[in-house]
């Protein structure tokens, strides 16, 4: 047997599904090995970036890993920002390149890097394969790598003559260690704390999406009746349409949200971590207790230092602190319940006007949620277009709504969606992206329609980079350097074979976006959008905290 071929046996007996990628020569013997397996999948893309931020998105939606690969040069370097896309938001993914022979290179510098020097800061793990005897026990260690502590991504690097070694085809027993629980001495004390809070708080975090624990997280909302907030990647771990869900937080001290986070005494953090955009700031100054619930301690820093954590299995942690919970409380949340209204009637008070020119996004965000199921997938590419989502769109199922505020890379949008739409083809999928992002990876509608997939893609179109331009007004500059000429989409789109539409009139957003997804295949909706409002929702959002600084 060939080392390539116990590389693939060794992916299945990890349980991979799903090999996103593009071939080279280097990689041409482990391209042999993947082809006809009866159980994982192989799914060409355009460009190599793509297929690192599909294989996270895979693994988001079903707790599963996924390999991304490429060939040596140039198309490791492309790999680099969906590596870098995996490491800061804790997604495990294992990225496999190609290299020339290591034993006898008759080709001098010709695309020769040191890959895995250039992918050891930004993975968990980098190792090139030196022998064929080495590939069973590297994978099953780079599997347990992905999964220990904080999760995160592996390359492994196999030159093209040790793909092609021949070897004794012995694979290591693909059985891991279950993830630690937390001490009964720290669910104690964090079960005193709570009980004796005042104004306690939950913040849902990026790693409580993890598979079960929303379930956890509802059970003990609904049980103890603590109001809850979400960071941007911790949306649909609670029900948004709870009466205790305050809202979702943008940015350290703002909104109402962030009113209700500051005048909290206890903060119980699930799933935080400080890659993600940082959703609130400690202070020393203030008697603030925060709780840190995840599955590997707190990377603390100066604005983040909790005074108590529970570290492990956090479904588990969350059970064990709803079974503290006897039904008595000091606690008064009056006033996280009076801003979870408010934040309810800033989002209701112009989601149904469109304005008078290019459409306001508060109405696009309101005709789209209106348009899905509830529980629709909804993959966000990065832009001025995430702060109007993040906020006014409420998401009702775990899961269901895939945003990156770790790296922050635009061109995440559309190939999360074609992931989604690959293990979830029963659900609608759509993907909410800026005009700038999505030109950043559009060759992969050729993939999507390729698959025969069923997505539907809505375009905030405004012809340049939205929130530079909102960031160069607020400090003070004049708009330079942000404005474009966008293509038709509507002709881009069905020169790929897809659907193109364009909205001159807004009230038939809704209709467009039903027609798209009942009618299957892949869509584009064009929507030219008024960000002129970006200011005054940034205002109102820093009004909103004077009562708690008060």
């Amino acid at each position: 047997m060939k080392a390539a071929e116990l590389l693939v046996n060794a992916l299945e007996a990890e349980g991979v599904e799903y090999v996103f990628g593009l071939p080279g020569e280097e990689n041409l013997e482990f391209l042999e090995a993947l082809r006809g397996h009866p159980k994982i999948q192989t799914v060409l893309v355009r460009q190599e970036q793509a297929a690192g931020f599909m294989a996270a998105t895979y693994e988001r939606l079903t707790g599963k890993i996924a390999v991304a690969y490429s060939t040596l040069g140039a198309g490791a370097t492309n790999l680099v920002t969906s590596v870098a896309h995996a490491s800061l938001g804790g997604f495990p993914v294992l990225f496999i390149t190609g290299q020339k022979p290591i034993r006898e290179n008759r080709q001098g510098l010709y695309q020769l890097l040191d890959v895995t020097g250039l992918m050891r800061p930004i993975t968990k793990s980098a190792r090139t394969i030196e022998s064929g005897a080495e590939v069973a026990h590297m994978v099953h260690d780079a599997f347990r790598t992905m999964r220990e502590g904080r999760p995160g991504p592996v390359h492994l690097e196999l030159p093209q003559d040790i793909a092609a070694e021949e070897t004794d085809g012995h694979l290591s027993p693909a059985r891991h260690g279950a993830t630690p629980v937390a001490t009964e001495a720290s669910l104690d004390a964090a079960a005193e704390a709570i009980a004796n809070a005042k104004s306690p708080l939950i913040m849902l975090g990026a790693a409580a999406e993890r598979h079960g624990v929303p379930e956890a997280v509802r059970s003990l909302v609904a049980t103890t009746k603590i109001p809850f907030c979400s960071t941007w990647m911790g949306k649909g771990v609670g029900d948004e349409r709870s009466d205790e869900f305050v809202g979702t937080l943008t940015s350290p001290g703002l909104d109402y949200v962030g009113a209700a986070v500051l005048a909290a005494d206890l903060v119980l953090n699930v799933g935080h971590d400080i890659a993600e955009k940082a959703p609130f700031v400690m202070s020393r100054e203030r008697s603030q207790l925060v709780i840190h619930v995840n599955t590997f301690p707190a990377h603390g820093d100066a604005i983040y230092f909790p005074q108590l954590q529970v570290v492990g299995e956090v479904s588990h942690s969350l059970w064990r602190l709803e079974d503290r919970f006897h039904g008595t409380s000091r606690a008064d949340h009056t006033f996280s319940l009076e801003m979870a209204r408010k934040m309810r009637d800033s989002i209701e008070r112009s989601s149904d006007d469109p304005g008078t020119g290019p459409i306001r996004p508060q109405f696009v965000v309101a005709r789209v949620r209106e348009a899905l199921a509830d529980d629709a997938v909804v993959t966000l590419d990065n832009g001025v277009h995430k702060l109007w989502f993040t906020r006014n769109f409420p998401v009702y199922t775990p899961r269901t709504h895939i945003v990156d505020t770790a790296l922050g890379s635009m061109g995440t949008g559309l190939p999360a969606a074609i992931a989604a739409a690959l293990v979830e083809p029963d659900r609608q999928v759509v993907a909410v992206v800026g005009d700038g992002g999505f030109l950043m990876n559009v060759q992969e509608l050729e993939t999507a329609v390729r698959l025969r997939l069923n997505l539907a893609v809505v375009i905030l179109n405004d012809s340049g980079l939205g929130m530079i331009r909102m960031k160069q007004k607020a400090d003070g500059y004049q708009a330079f350097n942000v404005d474009f000429d966008n293509p038709d989409f509507s002709v881009l789109t069905q020169a790929f074979g897809g659907n193109g539409h364009r909205i001159l009139d807004p009230a038939t957003i809704t209709p467009t976006l039903r027609s798209a997804l009942n009618g299957g295949g892949v869509h584009v909706i064009d929507i030219p959008i008024d960000y002129s409002e970006n200011r005054a929702l940034v205002e109102e959002m820093r009004m909103a905290v004077s009562p708690a600084k008060g």
